[in-house]
């Protein structure tokens, strides 16, 4: 047991949101520094670990998933951590204060997490400006979404906008497209307006790639039958964001209303997974979220088919060294899997 277990549950009667604050603050610290963090958490970079995804290299193919560096503040301290890239986000057009507090809760029996954040951040223009402002010393994905009280029409808009104003700041793009605490987000996925969006992007002619972010309450059908007429359009997916799905919990939480992450999520992401991987192989790669909480769970998501494997609620109950652990590991079992 590391100090962080012993430590967690005093961290953990702090309130959630509170906490990710002192977190966040502390990384800031070290964001111009992330070396230190290297050392301070005996974190290495391991040259087999390295993949190439869609012309992007990743030093690692374990990364932060979107919304713990909401706002592009600490990502170069993630990785300094190990994190072999760093979801930015989401961000949107203009700043939003997201949903009335309380609305972080914690499952521990059930190793998860509800949220409602309702996309809270600084707006693109701030993240812009703070990414351009420091070096990245790890790959950058930006993950957009649309803002609050827009038609479809207004979503797909802006969400086009922000790409042309941000990409450059990014190694990849992620759409979030499935986001289910902001009233019409889910819409995104419906094949029309996907198509629409996509189409629009690929009219900007920008060089990074394009990942869409799906729902885990998607049935394998669904999304298949999603993807059979938009990924033509982009050039790989993200599986999966949070749940609205209770079953099987325990945690007296499990009723609050949000988006569910952590360990419940990894059967089903990794269903989805393999049937992506199934129908498109190599031609439509899979960055896995979900439920990763061990060097096995991270094995288990890359033998499914993905390419990268994004952590988040893990990361937040097993402590800034899981990354490491989970790098240490898949470098010692030498199952990671290379796509051009």
């Amino acid at each position: 047991m590391d100090w962080y277990q012993m430590a967690r549950p005093l961290i953990f009667a702090v309130d959630p949101e509170i906490d990710h604050h002192l977190v966040a603050n502390g990384l800031k610290i070290f964001n111009r520094r992330s070396k230190l963090l290297s050392t301070m958490f005996y974190s290495k970079n391991r040259e087999s670990l390295g993949v190439d995804v869609k012309g992007v290299h990743f030093s690692s193919p374990i990364g932060i998933a979107a919304g713990f560096d909401k706002n592009g503040q600490f990502f170069n301290s993630l990785g300094g951590l190990g994190a072999g890239f760093v979801e930015v986000g989401s961000v949107t057009r203009n700043p939003q204060n997201g949903n009335p507090k309380k609305r972080i809760f914690r499952l521990p029996e059930d190793q998860a997490i509800i949220n409602r954040m309702g996309l809270n951040n600084d707006g693109v223009e701030v993240v812009k400006e703070r990414l351009a402002d420091c070096k990245h010393d790890t790959a950058i994905g930006i993950s957009i979404a649309p803002g609050h009280g827009l038609t479809t029409d207004q979503m797909v808009q802006e969400m086009v906008d922000d790409v042309e104003i941000i990409h450059d700041q990014a190694d990849y793009v992620a759409l979030n497209l499935s986001c289910p605490n902001q009233v019409g987000v889910m819409s995104l996925q419906k094949s029309d307006i996907l198509i629409d969006l996509l189409g629009k992007i690929s009219n900007l002619m920008i060089d990074e790639p394009v990942f869409c972010k799906f729902s885990s309450d998607l049935t394998s059908d669904e999304l298949l039958s999603i993807l059979s007429e938009t990924s033509h359009l982009m050039d790989g997916v993200i599986l999966s964001n949070t749940s609205t799905n209770r079953d099987n919990l325990h945690s007296k939480n499990k009723f609050e209303k949000g988006g569910l992450s952590g360990k419940p999520l990894l059967k089903k992401s990794l269903g989805l997974t393999k049937a992506v991987f199934t129908k498109y192989g190599d031609e439509l790669p899979v960055i896995f979220s979900g439920g990763v909480f061990t060097t096995e769970d991270a094995q288990a998501a890359l033998n499914a088919g993905a390419v990268l494997v994004q952590v988040y609620t893990g990361f937040i109950y097993n402590g800034p060294s899981q990354i490491e652990h989970i790098n240490r590991g898949l470098s010692e079992n030498k199952i990671l899997k290379f796509v051009k």
